[in-house]
């Protein structure tokens, strides 16, 4: 039964491309932020589901492009020109590598391949998904993903799945991208601004108390996957929510759920912060925290390959090269691991797309009337969301993280839109 559904919504999405092509690009986007051949592998065995989504998607700018409701014009924007670099640069430094080779952890060829297919998709999505319906459906899947992972997430604790947790942690479902928990913490991290801003698009209230209890179950999954990088990125989220929303009642809603939580479940996070600390204090020759030394290695090997870095996945011969037994760790941090491997130029495009965000939110602050706007929602959530992303990559390698990419399509998409009505605004008022 799960099979034949599956065939039959890969039919309607091929029938879609003739009428309505931005589907395409919301089925890929949904099973590539979801994953859900690790959810339900009994139901997608045998049934290559991201070659379908992917093809159709790309088949469905093509038809797009034909029906011109679809534009190449958008690829002249500056932010998806540095995306354009940053991948050119990456391969660039793979070529040119000093350390080509090497051992690594990860195969630079997995990393190139997977950055591969998440640009190329970026670009096919960024083009075709430009329609009011497509906007609002990429986020409405942000509020799916992070309301299905936190009711996985609280289940496995509700129903006693503790083959699931390793050293009192929740893992992500076993083999998928997000197996990590630290990774699947940030996944919900990036979800959190899209539920609660959704509070201001409905008006049901039901809908408004379930979006409210949403939250959260979304804080007690994060402490169940023990990611205390995660909870940082939630609270900051957070405050910046608060800074955007104009009601008085929904911040104090807000600010005091999340104290009444941290003061209920946020000594599980520090208890293990305090064990982490003792067990380091007794190996006395240890770092109290392993990134820090990562960090440090990071840094120094920046310098000594400011242009092309060590190349791709080359941090750690490079590290065990320049600095024998410094550290066996990679990066740990998404800037350094972009500047020494591929070089500062990527690691700089990467600060940059996130100041981008970070800008156009505090441009949206100046603009918006309403919240309840799709354009505002839009922009103001993903930006959110990208600032919480950018915390958790302080901690973790997250190079070919996708929803942060997604994120970005979201964000230029909405606020050119945003952009273009202040723009026409401003002309009708003139005349």
């Amino acid at each position: 039964m799960g099979k034949l559904i599956i065939y039959l919504l890969i039919f309607a999405t091929g029938v879609s491309l003739f009428f309505a092509p931005w589907i395409a690009g919301i089925g890929y986007v949904l099973n590539s932020l979801l994953q859900p051949q690790y959810i339900w592998p009994w139901i997608f065995s045998g049934i290559p589901i991201f070659r379908i989504t992917a093809a159709l998607a790309i088949l469905g700018l093509v038809f797009a492009l034909v029906q011109k409701k679809a534009s190449f014009s958008v690829y002249r924007e500056h932010q998806n020109l540095m995306i354009l670099c940053l991948w050119f640069w990456m391969h660039l430094s793979h070529l040119f590598s000093p350390f080509e080779g090497s051992p690594a952890s990860v195969s630079p060829d997995v990393v190139l391949s997977t950055i591969n297919s998440i640009l190329i998709m970026y670009f096919v999505l960024v083009s075709l998904c430009r329609s009011e319906s497509a906007i609002i459906y990429l986020c409405y899947i942000f509020v799916a993903i992070g309301v299905y992972y936190a009711y996985w997430a609280n289940m496995a604790y509700i129903n006693q799945e503790w083959y699931r947790f390793t050293n009192n942690r929740l893992n992500g479902p076993y083999r998928s991208p997000y197996q990590d928990g630290n990774v699947l913490s940030t996944l919900l991290v990036m979800c959190i601004p899209f539920i609660i801003f959704l509070y201001f698009r409905v008006k049901n209230f039901l809908l408004r108390t379930a979006i409210i209890l949403t939250v959260p179950a979304v804080w007690h999954a994060l402490v169940l996957f023990g990611s205390r990088g995660a909870f940082l990125a939630s609270a900051i989220t957070l405050l910046v929510s608060g800074y955007m929303i104009s009601s008085r009642k929904i911040k104090v809603i807000i600010g005091v759920s999340f104290c009444c939580f941290m003061v209920y479940q946020g000594a599980l996070l520090l208890d293990r912060a305090a064990s982490t600390v003792a067990e380091d204090n007794v190996q006395t020759e240890g770092a109290i925290n392993p990134r820090l030394i990562s960090w440090e290695a990071g840094l120094k090997l920046i310098p000594e390959y400011p242009l092309f870095g060590v190349g791709v996945q080359m941090f750690e011969a490079a590290a065990t090269s320049h600095f024998p037994g410094m550290t066996p760790h990679v990066a740990h941090n998404t800037f350094l691991n972009f500047s020494a491997n591929t070089g500062l130029l990527t690691g700089l495009i990467f600060l940059a797309l996130n100041y981008i965000a970070f800008r156009r939110l505090i441009r949206a602050k100046k603009i918006i009337t309403s919240l309840a706007d799709l354009s505002s929602f839009a922009v103001v959530a993903s930006s959110i969301s990208i600032i919480g992303f950018f915390v958790c990559s302080l901690f973790l390698d997250l190079i070919i993280f996708e929803p942060f990419y997604i994120a970005m399509i979201i964000n230029i998409l909405a606020y050119k839109r945003l952009e273009n009505r202040e723009r026409q605004a401003m002309m009708e008022k003139d005349e």
